[in-house]
């Protein structure tokens, strides 16, 4: 229900991670688990400049999220940011291109440089979920609102910060892989000290839970 990530059965709600743990963002979707087939693709389309794929990305994850699009109505796609040097040793930010496709395929606008990052974490995947929290902490920043997001005669703008007034919005984060969430988590605790009130993510692949 909050991750999207795959449980047990009907009944099951929560994963085991969201059951233990307090999310900032609100609720999440991903169009596959990051598994066999995927995890090759997308290890492809970052190691071997397979850009060639995303175009069947942003597809596949339109299509998973199209219901929950409905539903969380996001006034704008905001791709998780890469830091520069991360991003000049590939040549590309790959959640920016999914979000770019995924804002022409939806109608609804990217913004690019909203949210940005500012700390260098260096390679994450064989961390756990506290160290890489602890390695996140304060990686990402807001910059000035976009015009499509300031909202200050929203109903939520009397619970706002002076430094987050007007930016009371609906944000769909877009990224490729979601594994613990502590990536999501600090970009949502940016988003939410500017103000933002409602944070959703969408993404390509999401690593499998135990099952319960």
């Amino acid at each position: 229900m909050k991750c999207g990530k795959p449980v047990g059965g009907a009944e099951t709600e929560f994963c085991r991670d969201c059951a233990q743990t307090r999310h900032l963002f609100d609720q999440g979707r991903a169009a596959f688990t990051y598994t066999g087939a995927m995890r090759h693709s997308v290890y492809r389309m970052k190691a071997q400049n397979r850009r060639d794929y995303l175009d069947f990305y942003a597809a596949a994850m339109v299509r998973a999220g199209s219901r929950y699009l409905e539903v969380w109505r996001p006034e704008v796609i905001v791709p998780v940011p890469m830091h520069w040097k991360k991003r000049a040793a590939r040549g590309y930010n790959q959640s920016e291109l999914l979000a770019l496709r995924i804002s022409r395929l939806t109608g609804i606008p990217c913004d690019r440089k909203l949210l940005r990052c500012v700390h260098y974490t260096g390679v994450q995947k064989e961390l756990g979920r506290e160290e890489r929290l602890r390695n996140l902490r304060g990686s990402f920043e807001v910059r000035m609102p976009a015009e499509g997001l300031c909202r200050p005669e929203s109903e939520h703008s009397s619970n706002l910060t002076d430094a987050g007034r007007g930016i009371s919005a609906r944000v769909l984060l877009i990224d490729d892989v979601y594994t613990t969430g502590s990536t999501m988590d600090e970009a949502a605790r940016a988003l939410r000290a500017a103000g933002v009130w409602q944070i959703f993510f969408l993404v390509l692949c999401t690593g499998a839970t135990e099952i319960e």
